[in-house]
């Protein structure tokens, strides 16, 4: 369905009006887009009872200056019994030219909502083989680690018989943490 409804406006003659596609057929919102091929004129939209229902343009009174285009939403209300039928009415040079559209207001087809699957509402907990590395597999290596550093720290500051003691106990916890990460 057409969202646009184009009014050719002095097209041909001073004020002159015609639009297309007439029957207009919406299902919604929808914008009267004037196309004025000549001089700046005057432009009044309205709708008849039955359209004004559900139907309103922003304002009524539009002056569209020369060779230009204005485009005017008219605004459909929230759903309800459809479809309507009225007439959107356009007149030019103060009343000189008329112009009446037969609009018709459809029923959505699809409407504006959002399909939500159950499995949305449903917590789900990470599979335990896709979380990463685990990080049992690293404190050998972080023991043997802390150990060395100990170690040095120990040759460095204590007496060097205790230094040593210290570091063959860091070399052998090393050397334990090596064999358990083969």
């Amino acid at each position: 369905m057409p969202l646009t409804l184009t009014v050719d406006l002095n097209d041909g003659h001073a004020h002159a009006l015609d639009a297309s596609p007439v029957p207009f057929e919406a299902d919604g919102s929808f914008d009267v887009e004037i196309v004025n091929h000549g001089a700046g004129s005057h432009v009044h939209v309205h709708t008849d009872e039955a359209l004004s229902r559900v139907a309103r343009p922003e304002s009524g009174n539009y002056y569209v200056p020369p060779e230009s285009r204005e485009r005017i939403t008219v605004a459909v209300g929230e759903p309800g019994p459809r479809p309507v039928e009225g007439t959107l009415r356009i007149a030019a040079g103060y009343g000189a030219e008329r112009l009446e559209i037969p609009v018709r207001i459809v029923e959505r087809e699809t409407p504006n909502t959002v399909d939500v699957d159950e499995s949305l509402g449903e917590v789900t907990t990470p599979d335990p083989d896709e979380e990463g590395p685990d990080l049992r597999a690293f404190v050998p290596a972080a023991v043997a680690v802390v150990g060395l550093a100990l170690a040095v720290l120990a040759v460095l500051l204590l007496n060097e018989v205790v230094g040593v003691v210290v570091g063959a106990l860091a070399l052998c916890c090393g050397v334990a943490a090596w064999y358990a990460l083969r």
